[in-house]
């Protein structure tokens, strides 16, 4: 039988689960908000804290609002009002920096609001089992069918429903769309099954571009099977070339602020600046007219190509790109650097690039995190070899998830 708890929801964690307190058990609570008081079916039990979802709200908050997706694991906080969403990101960043860095006294900024709290992805990666084309379901590899996802930009809600008319079954395993969201089109890369006939595949993209007059091309892979191979759009001021497999932020208009608030923290004077982890240049080229001379470290060969062909499209000649890991290629760059970006995946930094980024010694950083529980341990050795925080800027590119972005700065 399982076991039903009945608490109140005194906060919410990294992570986005409710927490509340059974005696002396800490207990995180999914779907359940501050101020709320809840029946939890446990799920897991450790010993000192247990893991249960809601099965009961016997007292409602008044953030918490009606779903528009169902199933939604793939928006884990729709049920929460988007003004409390932003509100709870910011205490879960003040949280995790005065825990993990708790020497640190500089005030965490307010999240920056997403103008657009539906209707903002300009990518998806959608999985196929058989006829069923969807996210996976939470913590699972079971394939949710998605008739529609309300969290794309229009262009790719309009690809999902053109590719949903076809015959996909027994051809792909995946599919990864992406849009423009300057230029409003999009394309798309197909995962093809080991089985799967490439004239079918064929069949399959031509037919798809048919249906759907805002597809511009669909690869396999990286092959072009119709159509362009990569898509434009603009960030900072400059026009980025994107292959459908390299890295660029999901909300345009957050990226465009991210870029905003970095130009302003770093203030461009001149000198080198280093971006590592630099994908396609979303820093490092709308930046490059404050500096001498930006160098662009990316372990993804095509975004490397991307940001190299950017660059020229844009008559952008300061930018050095270098394909290679982050961690073994700075500790080989001579110096010195005047400012440093660090944009690193969702893991963090490696260690070596942050005793790489320490010996080159930038008057400032500019480090972005997307996972608040790992700020502190990657800003720890700056502070120790004598940088101090200036700004901790959350920003929500993801509205409806409980996933945060943060800009911190630091000087030396």
């Amino acid at each position: 039988m399982a076991e039903i708890i009945e608490l109140d929801i005194e906060r919410i964690a990294q992570g986005g689960d409710g927490v509340g307190r059974l005696g002396e058990l800490v207990v995180f609570v999914a779907g359940a908000l501050p101020g709320e008081r809840v029946r939890a079916i446990i799920k897991e039990r450790h010993s000192r804290f247990l893991r249960a979802t809601v099965s009961e709200i016997i007292h409602a908050s008044p953030d918490r609002v009606a779903p528009i997706v169902s199933p939604g694991d793939h928006v884990p906080w729709q049920h929460i009002a988007y003004p409390a969403q932003v509100c709870y990101k910011t205490a879960i960043v003040a949280e995790q920096i005065n825990k993990f860095l708790p020497s640190v006294d500089v005030p965490v900024q307010p999240v920056i609001a997403a103008p657009q709290p539906w209707g903002y992805r300009n990518s998806a990666r959608l999985h196929a089992d058989g006829a069923a084309l969807g996210y996976h379901a939470a913590g699972a590899k079971t394939v949710v069918d998605l008739t529609d996802d309300p969290l794309l930009l229009p262009a790719l809600r309009a690809a999902l429903a053109g590719l949903r008319q076809l015959p996909f079954a027994g051809l792909v395993e995946g599919v990864t769309l992406r849009a423009s969201a300057t230029y409003g089109y999009a394309a798309a890369r197909l995962e093809p099954l080991p089985t799967a006939d490439r004239r079918a595949l064929a069949r399959l993209a031509a037919a798809w571009m048919a249906a759907t007059p805002v597809l511009a091309g669909v690869t396999l892979g990286d092959e072009p099977l119709v159509g362009t191979e990569a898509i434009y759009d603009e960030l900072g001021g400059v026009v980025f070339r994107l292959s459908l497999g390299s890295f660029f932020q999901v909300n345009h208009a957050q990226a465009e602020r991210m870029v905003e608030v970095v130009r302003a923290a770093l203030a461009p004077r001149g000198g080198r600046l280093l971006d590592a982890y630099s994908g396609v240049g979303s820093f490092a080229l709308p930046l490059a007219a404050g500096y001498d001379e930006v160098v662009a470290v990316e372990a993804y060969h095509p975004a490397v190509h991307d940001g190299r062909q950017s660059a020229v499209d844009n008559h952008i000649t300061n930018v050095q790109f270098i394909a290679g890991v982050a961690e073994r290629v700075v500790s080989q760059l001579p110096g010195p650097f005047h400012a440093a970006i660090l944009d690193p995946p969702r893991r963090g930094c490696h260690p070596a690039l942050i005793e790489a980024i320490i010996a080159h010694q930038p008057e400032r950083i500019a480090y972005i995190s997307c996972h608040p529980g790992l700020i502190g341990r990657d800003l720890a050795p700056l502070l120790t070899a004598g940088y101090h925080l200036t700004l901790v800027q959350p920003i929500d590119l993801f509205p409806q998830t409980p996933h945060i972005e943060t800009i911190v700065v630091l000087c030396r």
